[in-house]
């Protein structure tokens, strides 16, 4: 069992995990404050927060990240319960960055955009090279062809 440590209390997850939403919520709660607050920093009421801990709804993907955020914990964690609450990697704070998804992704992007006789920006390429590469760590694999045509036009505008 691993202890971990907050702002304010403490909790004891097993193997780094704690499988049931609502007890990481219950946990996401506390480290930001309390109920009120939380809600405050999600833009929800607080009778929206009672359903989302109760199970009765489900709160969408902005939200979800809000409160990780106003709780300052991994949003990975805070959402599936998997790896680290703080967000950092065990070893030197750091995340794992892969490489060849990275690279794959920004190749990938510059023939389209050669294909397509297009240029932006450089900070408008960052932010659709990033947008992409967080697509392939979050969901496992590639962003499709026709989603990633459609971010590039997008970001062309």
């Amino acid at each position: 069992m691993t202890r971990h440590t907050f702002i304010g209390f403490s909790s004891a997850l097993e193997d780094g995990q704690v499988d049931a939403f609502e007890k990481r919520m219950d946990m996401a709660i506390k480290r930001a404050g309390g109920a009120t607050i939380m809600a405050n920093k999600a833009g929800v009421s607080t009778s929206v927060l009672r359903k989302w801990r109760a199970g009765l709804s489900e709160p969408t993907l902005s939200s979800l990240v809000r409160m990780a955020r106003a709780a300052e914990l991994s949003v990975e964690w805070f959402v599936t319960g998997e790896g680290n609450p703080e967000g950092r990697s065990p070893i030197q704070g750091q995340r794992h960055i892969d490489l060849e998804a990275l690279e794959g992704g920004i190749v990938r992007i510059r023939r389209i955009l050669d294909q397509k006789r297009l240029s932006l920006r450089p900070e408008v390429e960052a932010r659709v090279i990033r947008l992409v590469y967080e697509f392939h760590m979050r969901q496992g694999q590639p962003m499709d062809d026709a989603s990633l045509n459609d971010i590039i036009e997008l970001a062309v505008l």
